[in-house]
């Protein structure tokens, strides 16, 4: 039984893995795209995360009995929060509900969020939020955004209004800047149900937003520009970020030294941070091996152009770590085993 400390770490780990990765991957379809490309990209991604989450959460967050617009606003609230977000709730009335996602982003770390469109951000809070009303059952529900961190706003921020008449498809979004907007009061902000959201759940909930989002990032780039060029992408991106992030994901697993048995041990560790059984043994004094079954979060778990794409990663980081040491993939598709070769040839190899 996994104890409260282990799967904190553990969920720290899979959010370190997984974020850079959606972000990376969408960074590079922004590279080699462009601009509507990347929108299409999250348009779709948000689309099809609503059409899976909002409404069988509304029983599991408690709030399906709630007001309209405090039913939308506390399903983001509680949902983002539970996926690591850090959010604002200020209920001005019940027909009239405000909600602030604060910095940092969690989906473009560091300076990334510099290069990041501001389109971007007005596509993503315009493509799920106005869309709570219909899936509600209420044509009067509609989504104002007032502020937007990539356009100068110390946070991106808006409110859920229930109006006196329907709203047409077309006014269900619009943006009305406000500079001078209710203050946040951490004791009137909601609070799950603790009996049924103990910590050990939420943070579950968390490292499945994460691994999510990896997989349905993974799969509209896929439905969008079609498989060869999806996994040449995500190679890009699973390379550039095994340079930025190795380190950092090293100090996160508590791996000691370089040699293949270490490298090993740091890969089953990430992968075991999801939903996998990795299993990392040495098998001689210059070799070491992981085996596994399943590959969260990557998904198309078939192909083999989409397994080799992930583990690029892999392949970059042993190269950012030990010259000398070479990998090697391997898959049986009739046993559903990859296996990872480690070799220190005790020569240079780049």
């Amino acid at each position: 039984m996994e104890n409260i400390e282990a799967l904190r770490h553990r969920v720290d780990l899979s959010g370190a893995f997984a974020w850079p990765v959606v972000s990376g991957l969408t960074a590079i379809v922004l590279r080699e795209k462009g601009e509507a490309a990347l929108n299409n990209v999250w348009r779709s991604l948000m689309a099809a995360e609503q059409s899976q989450r909002f409404v069988e959460a509304l029983d599991k967050l408690g709030i399906r009995g709630d007001a309209p617009a405090v039913t939308a606003a506390k399903y983001h609230y509680f949902s983002n929060t539970i996926g690591g977000l850090s959010l604002q709730y200020m209920e001005e009335s019940p027909k009239k509900v405000w909600i602030r996602y604060m910095p940092p982003w969690g989906t473009f770390p560091g300076i990334s969020a510099l290069a990041v469109p501001t389109s971007v951000r007005r596509t993503i809070l315009s493509t799920w939020h106005p869309r709570n009303g219909e899936l509600l059952g209420c044509p009067r529900l509609g989504w104002v955004a007032t502020k937007f961190v990539a356009e100068g706003h110390q946070y991106d921020e808006g409110y859920f209004m229930e109006y006196d008449h329907d709203l047409r498809p077309e006014e269900r979004f619009r943006v009305e800047h406000v500079e001078h907007t209710p203050e946040f009061d951490p004791a009137k902000a909601p609070q799950l149900d603790p009996q049924l959201w103990p910590e050990a759940r939420v943070l579950k909930g968390c490292a499945n937003y994460a691994s999510d989002y990896v997989k349905h990032v993974i799969e509209t780039v896929v439905a969008q520009f079609g498989m060869n060029t999806a996994c040449y992408m995500l190679s890009c991106a699973m390379k550039l970020l095994a340079v930025q992030f190795t380190p950092a994901l090293k100090a996160l697993t508590k791996t000691e030294g370089n040699d293949p048995a270490a490298l090993a041990q740091m890969f089953a560790t990430i992968l075991g941070s999801f939903k996998n059984s990795p299993q990392s043994r040495k098998t001689g004094p210059d070799t070491a091996e992981v085996t596994f079954e399943t590959f969260e979060p990557f998904p198309f778990a078939q192909s083999e152009s989409m397994r080799d794409a992930a583990f690029a990663f892999f392949d970059m980081s042993v190269r950012t770590l030990n010259g000398h040491v070479r990998i090697e993939r391997r898959f049986d598709a009739s046993t559903g085993v990859e296996r990872w070769t480690l070799t220190d040839t005790h020569t240079w190899l780049w």
